[in-house]
């Protein structure tokens, strides 16, 4: 009896073992991980675009010296009845700057212009450290015309013209300054007093 019933629970026990096993799942993983030589690394994020803007160029200091050269006592065209003197095309003034007493009044810096066709040039200085309105001069160089070549202010061409601030006129971007010749710069008709046939 007690054989029979050792029987019976080994065959109950092996019983129970295969349902529990099959009824229960297995803990033991059989699946094998991929190798890592499969894994994909995700692309890196796009670096942010450049920057687009561009810094505005420096402005270069400069300083402005402008003005009219006039043909005296002629009625050309842009006659100034005030002055009596009508605006010379082509004609060339001269922007002389001399150094101090100490330098013996040496030649710092000439620049010749001419004017445009309604007599008016501009001079620009970039070595504004050099410039300096008392020690800078405008001189008459030429006339575009023998009948309107006589130096009338100044009278001397070898005199120059001091400058003066122009207050009034709109300075550009970096202009230390703007100046303009002390009187209006002009040449006048010769002995004959014919004047240019300018229109």
């Amino acid at each position: 009896m007690a054989a029979s019933f050792k029987v019976n629970g080994a065959v109950l026990a092996t019983v129970a073992v295969i349902f529990l096993a099959a009824v229960l799942p297995s803990h033991a993983s059989t699946t094998v991980d991929e190798p890592a030589a499969n894994y994909k690394q995700a692309a890196p994020a796009p670096p942010p675009p450049a920057s687009s803007y561009t810094p505005p160029p420096a402005v270069q200091p400069v300083v402005v010296v402008h003005g009219v050269i006039y043909c005296k006592s002629c009625k050309l065209r842009g006659y100034n009845s005030g002055m009596d003197a009508s605006p010379l095309p082509n004609a060339t003034v001269s922007l002389v700057c001399y150094g101090d007493e100490e330098s013996g009044y040496r030649v710092l810096n000439q620049t010749s212009t001419a004017a445009d066709r309604n007599g008016y040039f501009i001079v620009m200085v970039y070595d504004v450290d050099m410039f300096d309105r008392h020690t800078c001069r405008l001189y008459l160089r030429s006339s575009p015309t023998p009948l309107c070549a006589r130096p009338s202010v100044p009278s001397n061409p070898k005199l120059g013209l001091t400058l003066v601030r122009d207050r009034t006129a709109t300075a550009p971007r970096g202009a230390r300054g703007v100046y303009h010749a002390r009187t209006a710069l002009m040449y006048a008709p010769g002995a004959g007093g014919k004047c240019p046939p300018y229109c």
